[in-house]
């Protein structure tokens, strides 16, 4: 059984492909200014990542964070706020931010920055990314538990 307000496949598709298609591009976008200004390209994939970690955990507290977790498996006729929630969070979260995000990018980044004898950079670049992404997603978490009306 699912879970009547979570979007079926065929809205939740649509939805995760048009936010997808905005977050990579703009993830495009910020690599192609990293490399206009210069900086290393862990620089760039370090920004993109910490702007998703902080909307992601943001806009998951401000849509969803009403709920319990009991609530959210339920399996019920829910009201047409929570619905709408669930869409905007596929939209949002699991399209946008996970386009816009790229730890595979970071990763390959990582093992290119060892293979050029710069172990040092690369294990500084991996712990601000592990450090610096979680400090965004818990302000997010935060800032979108603040605002959230039906908490």
């Amino acid at each position: 059984m699912r879970n009547a307000a979570k979007p079926s496949l065929v809205v939740a598709l649509p939805l995760a492909f048009a936010g997808g298609a905005l977050g990579t591009s703009l993830r495009v976008a910020a690599h192609w200014l990293g490399d206009a200004l210069h900086v290393g390209p862990w620089i760039s994939t370090l920004c993109v990542n910490v702007v998703a970690s902080f909307i992601a955990g943001f806009l998951g507290r401000l849509l969803l964070g009403h709920l319990t977790r009991q609530q959210a498996l339920a399996v019920e006729v829910v009201d047409p706020y929570e619905a709408q929630a669930h869409r905007n969070a596929m939209l949002l979260i699991t399209g946008f931010c996970g386009g816009l995000s790229t730890f595979s990018a970071l990763g390959l980044e990582l093992h290119d920055l060892i293979r050029s004898q710069h172990v040092l950079e690369s294990t500084i670049a991996a712990a601000l990314s592990v450090v610096i992404g979680l400090l965004a997603a818990w302000s997010g978490l935060w800032l979108g538990m603040r605002l959230n009306r039906h908490r």
